[in-house]
């Protein structure tokens, strides 16, 4: 077992800066990532080599040297690429299950420090029809775009969010034809928010904003605000989708369907952090109300209620890859000084910028999240045929069923139900399963969540026969 000052899980653009600053000062650095290449899901290679956007060429610029800056240090820390980290053991040891085709096959290593940067995923609201093929996320379908792949002929986006203008954008440049622009948002919503995001982005992504928004004005998309997804029909695959009004709550307004001849529909609310290894680590977290999602409690120099342990980027909060390559380097430094690597007053010095910097970042994540964060009337979509968990394809009708049965609480019903026990592990059912036993029941209790378990990831039975 190979053993290091600093573990680091996670290789966007949180993970490599933190590598790369401790690098920097001396420490020895374990990098882990378990797809093939370092970068994340905005900083990872793409089929688009010429970049079509201001937003594009800020991306671009950002990973070239965030990538040149860590291969000048690259030889001071071992990275292990294609590998998962499906637990973590007395808050130090991480598990590793390496997959086929990595270069190493160590099945565990130690750490005295850990860095948590994990990124994070879609919020999705289930809706009939939503497991077809040819619905996606707004976040896949945007990372088969940037490599090059057209998926469909006719596209809908519908949601909520900035990611939604990202993506039209980039399907523009890829020459598709975009169906229209579903937002669940009212024009009063977006305009009341639109006034401080303006006055906290930096120029050039207010640049990128215009320019999201010219693209789609002049190629004379539909825009449909107060609008949500009610039904997509199909056989085999998407071949039409239904969209209805929605009041301030998003309460469907009987009435006001529509259908839109579409193939392929991208749908999502922003993102949520991923905490499943902070949680298997132990340390507290709470739920966000105002934001939307569960998320790890820490100080301000990104450390958790558990010592020596951090986490940074869209782990922690969503608020961009410039803000993540700040956390990063804050934890990194924190981490550094605890190991001695750096004393106190050189360390608040180096601090200091970041910290100053993550204060604006804040102010727009906190926006973007409340742009995006379902409202409770769009749960009345929901039929009892729809499916909750795909992974599982426990439907409405089940859940209901389970209430019914006295299931109290959410890890009852998954008990019940096996609602969250497939390969997601319950990152998108658990979601709205507590939204789901209130509507039920017609009592809002303490929200809850489903118990951490190993593995955190899929691995194969061989890889638990080992340990």
């Amino acid at each position: 077992m190979r053993e290091f000052e600093l573990i680091i899980i996670g290789g966007g653009p949180a993970g490599i800066t933190a590598a790369t600053e401790a690098a920097r000062m001396g420490a020895c650095v374990a990098l882990i990532d378990e797809n093939q290449h370092l970068g994340g899901k905005v900083f990872g290679p793409t089929g688009n080599t010429i970049p079509d956007s201001t937003s594009d060429k800020i991306e671009h610029n950002l990973r070239r040297q965030i990538l040149k800056d860590l291969d000048r240090v690259g030889d001071k820390i071992a990275v292990y690429l294609n590998t998962e980290v499906w637990d973590i053991v007395d808050q130090r040891m991480a598990l590793l299950y390496a997959k086929e085709g990595s270069a190493g096959h160590l099945k565990h290593i130690k750490g005295k420090k850990l860095i948590i940067s994990v990124g994070a995923f879609e919020k999705a609201i289930p809706f009939p029809g939503w497991t077809l093929p040819g619905v996606f996320s707004v976040g896949g379908l945007n990372a088969l775009i940037k490599k090059g792949i057209l998926p469909g002929e006719r596209f809908l986006i519908a949601g909520s969010g900035p990611l939604q203008l990202v993506l039209a954008d980039h399907l523009i440049h890829a020459g598709a034809k975009i169906s229209a622009i579903v937002n669940a948002a009212s024009l009063r919503d977006i305009a009341a928010r639109a006034f401080q995001l303006i006055t906290s982005i930096d120029a050039f992504r207010l640049r990128s904003g215009v320019e999201y928004l010219w693209h789609i004005k002049r190629q004379k998309v539909p825009i449909y605000s107060s609008y949500i997804i009610s039904k997509v029909y199909g056989s085999n695959e998407v071949e039409k989708a239904e969209i209805v009004r929605v009041d301030g709550l998003w309460n469907p307004i009987r009435g006001t369907e529509q259908e839109i001849s579409v193939d392929t529909l991208a749908y999502g609310f922003g993102l949520i952090p991923c905490t499943d290894l902070t949680r298997l680590c132990g340390c507290k977290h709470f739920f966000d109300e105002r934001l939307g999602y569960w998320r790890v409690e820490l100080n301000e120099k990104m450390e958790t209620t558990v010592p020596g342990i951090f986490a940074a980027g869209d782990g922690l909060t969503i608020k961009g890859y410039s803000a993540a390559i700040e956390e990063g380097r804050v934890a990194a430094i924190e981490a550094c000084n605890q190991l001695e690597r750096v004393d106190r007053r050189e360390a608040d010095r180096l601090l200091r910028p970041s910290l100053r910097k993550l204060k604006r970042f804040k102010r727009i994540g906190q926006i973007m999240d409340t742009i995006s964060s379902p409202r409770p009337g769009i749960f009345n979509i929901l039929t009892d045929d729809a499916i909750v968990c795909r992974c599982e394809e426990v439907s409405v009708q089940d859940v209901v069923s389970a209430v019914a049965d006295g299931a109290g609480d959410v890890n009852d019903i998954k008990r019940r139900t096996r609602l969250g026990m497939g390969h997601c592990q319950g990152r998108f059912c658990g979601q709205v399963i507590n939204e789901l036993i209130w509507k039920l029941t017609g009592i809002r209790k303490q929200r809850e969540i489903f118990t951490p378990r190993t593995p955190a990831k899929p691995v194969p039975f061989a890889c638990l026969a080992g340990e």
